[in-house]
């Protein structure tokens, strides 16, 4: 240990020798002569020297080693040579052009996502390969679901339905429907002054696919703020209830089995066998009201759009304030312009 790092050490007070003990020292040092001192700077030479190791010693801390540049040069090459979010083979231009459709162009790329290797999707799953928002990945997706060209499986995951497969005239006559829903449901809302929505089986849920909300007295309590995309509860919505008749009676059954009937309303029904029996007078050109059922304070009116059967079911509904219409007045003054703009939608 040389005399600097030593000093650090040493006590502030050091104790006297005997003077044998420094006779002692000075033999030792006279021993050692002048090789001693030929490996020890001394004065400004040693402080000198000091000066450069430390700052050689900074100088390596900084620079990265061999090693390290090595272990970081194969993450570079990967992220520069994977593909941007949303570059892969699909077809969509890179800059949208006025002429074309934006949503349709997304839309079209969001079928071809799916491929031999990749049969089942998430939402998270898409929204990566096509390039777009989760939120605007999830209302694509359930419009497709309610074309008939997507189904979810049991973990909620996308995949390509059976109707995919002919996508010639059906597929045009589907996308007619699709653009000419939006308009009706806003003359709807124009014509009532109330929150409009269109919805699909999801399981034994209804999703939003449209949700065209009004802002009236009493609506924003009505329509508990869901939007495109939120789930509620078949069994006790108008929604459910349409389109729960309009499926069969076996696939009907199997949705049921696994409801857990729980009151989300003054008014729900809560035992399996009243709904069969409810479901089973609906008709499937007839409206179907749900009086409180699902939220306090809010009723609504849906009928289903008749649509082929080899396509997936959809209905529309109207949702207003209890204290707007009594439940006769609702099927009076507001189910004749519901029915209208169902058959409307479905082209009939």
């Amino acid at each position: 240990m040389d005399k600097d790092d030593d000093e650090d050490k040493r006590p502030a007070t050091p104790k006297r020798r005997s003077p044998a003990a420094r006779r002692g020292t000075r033999k030792r040092s006279d021993d050692k002569g002048g090789a001693s001192a030929s490996k020890k700077p001394s004065g400004a030479g040693a402080s000198a020297g000091k000066d450069q190791a430390k700052a050689s010693a900074r100088k390596s801390a900084r620079a990265p080693s061999a090693k390290a540049a090595t272990s970081k040069s194969p993450k570079k090459s990967a992220a520069e040579g994977a593909p941007a979010v949303g570059s892969g083979q699909l077809r969509i231009l890179p800059d949208a052009d006025p002429r074309l459709s934006r949503s349709l162009e997304f839309g079209v790329a969001l079928l071809e996502s799916f491929s031999g290797s990749r049969q089942t999707l998430g939402i998270a799953e898409i929204a990566d390969i096509v390039g777009v928002s989760r939120s605007t990945t999830h209302r694509y997706a359930m419009t497709l679901v309610a074309l008939g060209y997507l189904e979810q499986d049991s973990k909620r995951k996308y995949r390509l339905a059976r109707h995919a497969a002919d996508p010639g005239g059906a597929a045009i006559g589907a996308i007619r429907r699709e653009l000419a829903a939006r308009a009706v449901l806003e003359e709807l809302r124009e014509q009532t002054g109330h929150t409009v929505s269109m919805g699909v089986l999801n399981r034994a849920r209804v999703i939003y696919v449209h949700r065209l909300l009004a802002h009236g007295v009493g609506q924003y309590d009505a329509d508990h703020d869901l939007g495109v995309g939120a789930g509620i509860p078949a069994y006790c919505s108008a929604l459910g209830k349409v389109l729960l008749a309009s499926v069969s009676e076996a696939e009907r059954r199997e949705l049921l089995a696994s409801v857990k009937f729980e009151p989300r309303g003054p008014n729900t029904i809560e035992d399996r066998d009243e709904l069969v029996s409810e479901l089973d007078r609906i008709s499937a050109r007839g409206v179907v009201v749900s009086d409180e059922e699902l939220f306090a304070g809010s009723r609504a009116i849906a009928t289903l759009v008749p649509r082929p059967r080899s396509e997936h079911p959809a209905a529309i509904e109207v949702t207003v304030p209890s204290s707007a219409y009594s439940v006769e007045q609702l099927r009076k003054q507001v189910g004749p312009r519901l029915t209208r703009a169902a058959k409307l939608i479905s082209g009939d």
